[in-house]
């Protein structure tokens, strides 16, 4: 679902399409749709612009109503703002993209919490100590259990999604009263229906500050900081929709920038501005005595987050130490599950990766192990396997998540559950122009946070073999995308035939134009040496199959470039046929390689 600016922008493109369909009996005067009033009469009073540039604006001289088309379609409907643009987004022929689950998410319902309006210990906390009037408690249903403020997290249907609670004490931490909650913004219980701005805050006292202040405005459910924190968006993307503008007042420190930035980017540049407050949040101010008139001057000097611009080195100090020493939790890049590479190649935000090799050599393979492993590291990835069906996908990845052949249909489930946490799959399967997918792209990478992106493969993104302009293009494309949005790209090309099948291939193999390679961050390409394969297969007892096996590897990862690393060169790998999993020569533990809960084990699955 597109959210309200992009939807008002393509009611505004056809104007005159939509007021003969919302007020038929109108007829157009000029520039305009004239009619009698929102019931729909023919007359003269309420006027529709529907050419230049105030087009989609409307008056009733009669009643001093007026608006923009998505008020008209509002009001001639007698709906809510989130049923105005449901109807309006399948009028325009307006759909979410085809991007699925492995397995359907489900969550806890916490039961209703055991408290009371606040009369005692709570009331007298916030409304003395934090300064929050009475009459937004009641608004916002705070509840009082002995001495702990209880804070319900209910959605517009009035349905408890999660409850938290927390002493009536300065520094005390809000928990969760039940586990596996859904992740859910805190306040919709005090949005009016037809609100098309808000003020998302950091904590639930902000919130209730900033409503004292006159605007309404809903809390993050865990609080500053990027990455996990924040993904109650895929909750809430679709009813954060209806807001045109979305002011973000997160604390004025490192954690709330991050969480500012990230749910920015994620909910849309064009319509998210940051609010910068004289304290350092919402309820600061309101204890520090700010008024209502600097706090409405401080979302009226709200900005839109910063473009590139130019810099001077020592601005980059903090990024730049961070590459050399890593903060604590910070995360330069995802990497292999390979022992024998470890830290020597990682996968970057806004990078793009080719995985090169022969048909049937693996590189297919190699990236699903991967990206297993990289569900486990904390990544979100979008997969869209143009050239096999998901559920052929997802068998491959079942059984290197459970590292068996043929896992019970119990292991299957619990694998796919498992994925759950950071997989979601495009459905298509054939060709895809680039322009398209990236559009799905930009919606997974929105809802649902997704930071590594896997594309299998170039050659069903609809190029021809021999158009290297179109194949340049697309790498150009496919790299301002990943550069764009800070995210990391993984495209599966093939290399040429001939002679370079004996040899590990190059960046000069790509099959395509020769832009590809130079074009993309890193380059790495598999090779099987199925002349070592037939050796093996020859021998004669188990005994000696194993010995041949284990004595050299029968996979070569080459790491034939890494633009932002140290590391290039060849890594062996030996191949387990049975999971589908892959191991280094450090690695002699990887076929045990444990990504379920304990009680799962290979023999039993």
């Amino acid at each position: 679902m597109a959210d309200i600016v992009e939807i008002k922008r393509q009611l505004i493109d056809r104007a005159d399409a939509v007021a003969a369909h919302l007020l038929p009996a109108g007829k157009r005067a000029g520039h305009e749709w004239v009619v009698g009033s929102l019931d729909g009469e023919r007359g003269k009073s309420l006027c529709v612009c529907i050419t230049g540039n105030k087009a989609g604006v409307w008056s009733d001289f009669a009643t001093g109503e007026g608006g923009d088309l998505i008020d008209l379609w509002r009001q001639v409907r007698r709906i809510d703002l989130p049923a105005t643009l449901a109807e309006a987004s399948a009028w325009l022929g307006i759909e979410a993209p085809a991007i699925t689950r492995p397995m359907q998410r489900t969550y806890t319902r916490p039961p209703s919490p055991k408290c009371t309006v606040p009369i005692n210990r709570v009331l007298a906390y916030l409304t003395e100590d934090r300064n929050i009037p009475a009459g937004v408690l009641e608004v916002f249903r705070i509840g009082e259990d002995g001495s702990r403020i209880v804070f319900p997290f209910l959605l517009p249907d009035g349905a408890l999604a999660l409850a938290k609670v927390r002493d009536a004490e300065d520094g005390a931490r809000p928990k969760p009263t039940a586990k596996d909650c859904e992740p859910v913004l805190f306040g919709w219980q005090a949005m009016p229906p037809n609100a098309r701005e808000v003020v998302i805050t950091e904590g639930e006292i902000d919130a209730l500050s900033w409503h004292a202040y006159g605007f309404n405005a809903l809390s993050v459910p865990f609080g500053g900081g990027g990455g996990a924190k924040q993904q109650w968006i895929e909750n809430e993307y679709d009813r954060l929709a209806r807001f045109e503008r979305i002011y973000i007042a997160t604390d004025m420190d490192g954690p709330g920038d991050e969480a500012a930035r990230e749910i920015a980017s994620r909910l849309g540049l064009h319509r998210c501005l940051r609010v910068k407050m004289p304290f350092k949040d919402g309820n600061a101010c309101l204890v520090e005595g700010v008024s209502r008139e600097v706090m409405a001057q401080c979302v009226r000097d709200a900005r839109h987050f910063d473009v590139p611009s130019l810099r001077k080195p020592s601005d980059f100090a903090a990024s730049v130490v961070n590459l050399f020493w890593p903060r604590e939790g910070a995360r330069v890049g995802y990497r292999t599950p390979y022992a024998s590479i470890g830290d020597d190649l990682l996968f970057r935000p806004a990078e793009v990766t080719i995985w090169t090799g022969e048909s049937g050599h693996g590189k297919s393979q190699i990236l699903s192990d991967c990206a297993v492993d990289w569900v486990r590291q904390g990544s979100r990835l979008a997969l869209s396997s143009l050239e096999m069906v998901p559920a052929q996908s997802l068998k491959r990845m079942c059984k290197q998540v459970v590292g068996t052949d043929r896992p019970t249909q119990e292991a299957v489930t619990a694998a796919l559950t498992w994925l759950d946490r950071g997989l979601i799959v495009y459905e298509l399967t054939g060709k895809q122009k680039v322009d398209a997918l990236l559009d799905v792209f930009d919606y997974a990478r929105s809802r649902y946070g997704c930071d590594q992106f896997i594309i299998d493969s170039l050659m069903r993104l609809g190029i021809a073999g021999d158009d290297y302009n179109g194949q340049e293009s697309v790498i150009f494309r496919i790299v301002d995308w990943a550069v764009t949005n800070a995210v990391h790209v993984h495209l599966v090309a093939h290399s040429r035939k001939g002679e370079r099948e004996r040899r590990t291939p190059g960046i000069e193999d790509i099959k395509g134009a020769m832009e590809l390679g130079g074009n993309a961050f890193n380059v790495l390409s598999v090779w099987r040496d199925r002349q070592r394969e037939d050796v093996v297969n020859k021998a004669t007892t188990e005994q000696e199959r194993r010995a041949l096996y284990a004595e050299k590897p029968g996979v070569l990862l080459n790491v034939a470039k890494q633009r932002n690393g140290d590391f290039e060169g060849k890594v062996g790998l030996w191949f387990d046929q049975a999971t589908y999993r892959y191991r280094s020569a450090r690695d002699p533990e990887t076929w045990r390689r444990q990504y379920l809960p304990t009680n799962w084990s290979e023999e039993a699955a």
